[in-house]
């Protein structure tokens, strides 16, 4: 199976996906929408949608991210495996009914919460109950009709969530320390985080402090998309 990975900003890549889908044999094509690259017409085999910067109002700014909710669209209509990840989950929710609305931010590694449907889903199920996950958003989803519910945390009432064929998870589960490091430091980036309480050094401290729990809990998440995306 081939994975087409679309990535909105060369310091929010595919990292830990990208180390879980060679581990399988797995090609995984990343396209760097923020390079120019256009975004796919068609869905491919399997898609993954990163996070990003940018806010799903912004548009005009981004015309990719109208492309982007097209392709999410037609994806979910033709059975194909996604997983949506922050920006990418806010997108997948617009494609399918629900809405984005700026609201306070989820800054660091809260934990997050299954619910019932989440505790019985064959790939939220993998993810342990209450496992930090690393935030960085502002933005916060509300479904769709025909979504389901599967995690939340303290601050944010959707975390991840199933709709047809796709998966969105609000939270990063590829985020390595060294890419939040490589966040930390990327332009706009520090303002964004001291305006909401975090000092860059305070956040990179952080990942550090989770680096190796954050790794078990989310490489297993990874796994079990992997294996429902591939009818293992």
């Amino acid at each position: 199976m081939r994975v087409t990975v679309l990535e909105h900003l060369p310091h929010e890549g595919p990292g830990l996906l990208t180390e879980v889908a060679a581990a399988r044999g797995l090609d995984a094509t990343t396209v760097a929408l923020w390079a120019g690259t256009p975004c796919p017409s068609a869905p491919p085999e399997a898609l993954v949608v990163l996070g990003g910067d940018m806010c799903t109002d912004e548009k005009e700014a981004y015309p990719h991210l109208a492309d982007e909710v097209a392709l999410l669209a037609a994806c979910v209509e033709a059975g194909t495996p996604v997983l949506g990840i922050c920006l990418g989950a806010q997108l997948l929710a617009e494609a399918t009914g629900g809405a984005v609305a700026h609201g306070e931010p989820e800054i660091g590694y809260p934990p997050i919460q299954l619910t019932a449907a989440g505790r019985a889903d064959r790939v939220l199920q993998r993810l342990r109950d209450g496992a930090p996950a690393f935030n960085g958003h502002r933005d916060h989803i509300t479904l769709g009709p025909q979504a389901t519910r599967l995690a939340y945390s303290e601050a944010a009432a959707v975390h991840a969530f199933r709709v047809g064929s796709a998966y969105g998870v609000q939270f990063h589960p590829e985020f390595t320390a060294d890419m939040v490091a490589g966040y930390v430091s990327a332009p706009g980036v520090p303002a964004y985080l001291r305006a909401a309480g975090w000092e860059p050094a305070q956040l990179l401290a952080a990942a550090r402090r989770h680096e190796a729990a954050h790794r078990r809990d989310h490489a297993a998440l990874l796994h079990a998309w992997f294996d429902w995306a591939t009818g293992r």
